[in-house]
C-alpha cells in the first residue's frame, strides 16, 4: 500500500517555463555585478563545473550560486513568481486528497531547497509538504544512484509503499525503478489529476 507520495517539482508541480522568463533577467544581474558575458561567462561557467541544460541556457540557480550571486538570484524569481502564476492547477487538490488519506508528501527535486521552498511558501503548501530532498541534501543530482539512496535513508523510506511522480522518464522513473520505488510518469501536467 501507497503512504508516501515523492513529487518532482519542475514540469510536474510547477511551469518550468518561469525559468525561460526568469533567464535574461538574471542573465542581467550576473553581467551588471561580475562583468561576465557571452564566451567569458560560458568559460566561466564551465569552470564552475556546469552544463548547459536541455534547452542550451545555465541554470540560472546554480549559476548564481557558483557566482556568489544567490541573493541577487532570488530576489529576481520572486518579483517573477509574484506576477507569474506556475503551480499547475491541480497541485492543491491533490495535495489534500493524498493527506486526508493519511498519506505523506515528500518534493524531490534537482532545484535547490531554497527554490523549493519558495515556491511552498508562495503557493500555500506546507500544511501538506513533509519534506523536501534536492541535491543540497544528497550532494548530487537525481541522475546519481547516490540521491536515491541518501533520500531513503534520511528519510527512513520503504522504497515499496512510495510512489514517484514525475515527468523526467530517466530521473523520476528508471532510476527509482531501481531501488523498488513505484512510479508515475507524466507526460503532461493534466495527468497530475490522475494521482490516487
Amino acid at each position: 500500500m501507497i503512504n508516501v507520495y515523492l513529487f518532482d517539482l519542475d514540469d510536474t508541480l510547477i511551469d518550468s517555463r518561469i525559468y525561460a522568463k526568469l533567464y535574461q533577467p538574471v542573465l542581467q544581474v550576473v553581467k551588471d555585478k561580475t562583468g561576465l558575458t557571452g564566451e567569458k561567462l560560458d568559460k566561466q561557467a564551465r569552470l564552475l563545473g556546469l552544463a548547459k541544460n536541455k534547452y542550451g541556457r545555465w541554470d540560472t540557480g546554480d549559476l548564481c550560486r557558483e557566482l556568489g550571486l544567490l541573493e541577487e538570484y532570488y530576489k529576481e524569481l520572486n518579483k517573477l513568481i509574484a506576477i507569474v502564476p506556475v503551480l499547475h492547477d491541480a497541485v492543491e487538490k491533490v495535495f489534500r486528497k493524498l493527506k486526508n488519506k493519511g498519506g505523506r508528501i515528500g518534493i524531490v527535486s534537482n532545484s535547490q531547497s531554497r527554490t523549493i521552498n519558495t515556491y511552498v511558501l508562495k503557493y500555500n503548501l506546507g500544511d501538506y509538504v513533509d519534506f523536501i530532498f534536492s541535491p543540497d541534501d544528497a550532494g548530487c543530482r537525481k541522475d546519481d544512484d547516490n540521491y536515491w539512496k541518501i533520500l531513503i535513508k534520511k528519510e527512513k523510506l520503504n522504497p515499496e509503499t512510495c510512489l514517484i511522480i514525475g515527468d523526467n522518464e530517466q530521473e523520476d522513473i528508471k532510476i527509482p525503478q531501481k531501488f523498488g520505488f513505484k512510479t508515475v510518469h507524466l507526460k503532461t501536467p493534466t495527468d497530475l489529476g490522475t494521482v490516487q
